[in-house]
């Protein structure tokens, strides 16, 4: 692997706001969606993560070399939940110090799990009147007729399939409200600058960036998301 520091084009003697910065801004074009590669996003990400630690750092400036550790994937899955969260906070053009972001995303997180649980209500519903059109169909022709059959049993397996979708992504938002408890963001100083606030809300996004490089099973954003919600506490 390439030396981490070119990696993020600094020097040794870079900062960790430097660091943040070079990362924040070789991402944009390094990730795969923006025209980049995985490798280089991949290696992009390490660089980062090594770096932007001071133990893991310092063990890479003295002997070149690291460990990246892996998060938990069913963590991994409710982190990516509140860095989408904290997302719409840090974009939502509002001034942070009069916003309680605890209490924002937590309102959140709550809405996505009452949607989620209303639409299995709605799916569990649906499969009970798929089976009474089940128990009074028939074949009028003599023989067996499988055609309408078919499209029932087809209609059960993704009524099925809905339900068990959002009942896992209910256990990860559910996970995403405990880990939320163990952080506050409230502005303790009295007197913290715009930039230092936003800056430590965007370690969370990029968070989320790491954890799509090393993570190969974990829920994608757009999964965490209920489909079809209405109006969330950012808009």
């Amino acid at each position: 692997m390439s030396d981490l520091y070119e990696v993020l084009g600094l020097k040794r003697s870079a900062g960790r706001k430097d660091i943040h910065k070079a990362y924040r801004r070789k991402a944009k074009t390094a990730h795969p969606d923006s025209g980049g590669t995985v490798e280089a996003f991949n290696e992009l990400v390490t660089a980062y993560a090594v770096l932007s630690d001071a133990k893991t750092r310092a063990k890479y400036n003295e002997t070149g070399e690291f460990d990246v550790p892996r998060p938990d994937n069913f963590d991994g899955g409710a982190i990516e939940i509140i860095a989408e969260k904290l997302g719409l906070v840090i974009h939502a053009e509002h001034d942070l110090a009069a916003m309680d972001v605890g209490a924002l995303i937590e309102q959140a997180i709550r809405q996505d799990i009452a949607d989620r649980e209303g639409s299995v209500t709605h799916q569990k519903r649906a499969a009970e009147r798929l089976a009474a059109l089940r128990a009074r169909t028939t074949h009028k022709a003599k023989g067996e007729g499988v055609l309408v059959t078919r499209m029932l049993d087809w209609h059960e397996v993704a009524i099925q399939n809905r339900i068990k979708k959002h009942e896992e992504a209910m256990q990860f938002l559910e996970r995403a409200l405990e880990i939320l408890q163990d952080y506050s963001f409230a502005d303790n100083s009295g007197a913290a600058e715009a930039e230092e606030v936003t800056g430590a809300l965007n370690d969370i996004l990029v968070a989320l960036d790491e954890l799509a490089a090393v993570l190969n099973t974990s829920p994608s954003r757009a999964d965490a998301m209920p489909q079809g919600a209405g109006p969330t506490a950012f808009g």
